[in-house]
């Protein structure tokens, strides 16, 4: 059971003592805000023109004022807490949700990882078997593939040694057709040769004739000049005889 508090307090410049269940803190509040209003009142003039009862009234109604504004902001001051509280119980409730769909989505994803698991060992044995499998294709591959080529080889050889035999009949016979040509070039510069050596005798001949044609010409003319002169001579001694006469 709360126990009963009581203290004096002044009010007015007067004593009085209060009763109450409040802590006495607060009771000195009261008094103190009681005090506040009447000083502000006293320094009104029309306050102080008033009669006491009037005076009592008008304090009474300025408390009453007080105590419905305060009511009113106190209620508006509730009104918001409890839609704060509303809100925040939505929070609350969202955040539970949230909180539960997390914990859905953790198991999903331990179930997602667990699967993944299994399907990679799967695919690993199942890689692994293929792998195999396709080891031992390529082996029988690369096997058969060397028969194969042993075959092409030794066919290859064989026809390369049927080309070579071939090979070595024209070269055979391209010696002989060489040697044909070697034997037909010599005869053909053996008879240049005797040609060229015609040639220089027969030009050595035209030759002689043509010096000893131009040696009989030079002679010719030589006499004609020798002629012409004797002629001109006798010309000018005729006509020295006629300028004397």
């Amino acid at each position: 059971m709360a126990t009963k508090n009581t203290v004096e307090v002044v009010i007015a410049g007067k004593v009085f003592r209060i009763s109450g269940y409040e802590t006495p803190e607060y009771l000195h509040q009261v008094s103190v805000y009681i005090n506040e209003k009447l000083a502000q009142f006293q320094q009104m003039e029309g306050y102080r023109k008033q009669n006491t009862d009037q005076k009592q009234m008008m304090l009474n109604m300025n408390l009453a004022d007080d105590f419905f504004k305060a009511k009113r902001q106190a209620d508006k001051l509730s009104a918001e807490l409890e839609k704060k509280e509303r809100e925040m119980y939505g929070i609350r409730h969202d955040l539970i949700e949230a909180q539960m769909a997390n914990e859905k989505l953790e198991t999903e994803k331990k179930e997602l990882k667990e699967r993944l698991t299994a399907q990679k060992k799967e695919a690993e044995t199942k890689l692994n078997e293929e792998k195999k499998a396709l080891e031992e294709a390529l082996a029988a591959q690369k096997k058969e593939l060397e028969a194969k080529l042993e075959g092409q080889k030794q066919e290859a050889v064989e026809k390369l040694d049927s080309k070579k035999q071939a090979s070595e009949r024209e070269r055979q016979e391209l010696k002989r057709t060489i040697e044909g040509l070697e034997r037909s070039l010599e005869n053909q510069k053996k008879a240049s040769e005797a040609q060229r050596q015609n040639s220089h005798k027969k030009l050595e001949e035209q030759n002689q004739a043509a010096q000893k044609r131009m040696a009989e010409q030079k002679r010719s003319f030589e006499g004609e000049i020798d002629r012409l002169e004797r002629e001109n001579r006798e010309l000018l001694r005729k006509l020295g005889q006629r300028s004397y006469t």
